[in-house]
């Protein structure tokens, strides 16, 4: 089922963490007309810069999503820092971690964006909202130098069993 990555705006300091797949018919049942400014959500913008490791252009456009359903394999899985799958798992798709910016006010999960990611036509503008960035490596806090390298972008895979 396709449809639009949403969250809350990047400089917010409440509102949900997570990113929603919001449908592309959204259904409405009662309403206040107007805008009471009490919880948002805002579309989601790539904000990957000249990074190289997607085929695609998907610096300031919006970023789509989709709710998928594997009939034959119900466990899912999504693995930081490698675009394998273990022994016996499916590879669904591969590609680059990305979350918010580490010095914006809003905090977001990691999510696994694929290499071949898509954008939605018509939102190639700088309108911010949720903003996604691309995951480095920091080692030296904590994260060990060896095998992880610093400044380098991590990659992940999603895995089905």
């Amino acid at each position: 089922m396709p449809g639009l990555m949403g969250s809350d705006y990047f400089m917010h300091t409440g509102g949900g963490s997570n990113f929603l797949c919001l449908t592309n018919n959204p259904i409405y049942d009662k309403y206040e007309s107007g805008f009471q400014r009490t919880a948002v959500i805002h579309g989601t913008e790539y904000q990957s810069g000249s990074f190289p490791g997607f085929k695609n252009n998907i610096d300031q456009h919006n970023a789509p999503c989709a709710v998928c359903y594997v009939r034959s394999r119900g466990s899912q899985i999504m693995i930081p820092a490698s675009n394998k799958c273990p022994s016996g798992w499916t590879r669904e798709y591969h590609g680059y971690l990305m979350t918010s910016h580490y010095n914006h006010a809003h905090s977001s999960e990691y999510v696994c964006i694929d290499e071949d990611a898509e954008v939605v036509p018509g939102t190639h503008a700088d309108t911010n909202g949720a903003l996604l960035y691309v995951v480095e490596g920091d080692c030296g806090h904590g994260l060990p130098c060896k095998p992880y390298i610093h400044g380098y972008e991590l990659t992940c895979v999603v895995c089905t069993k």
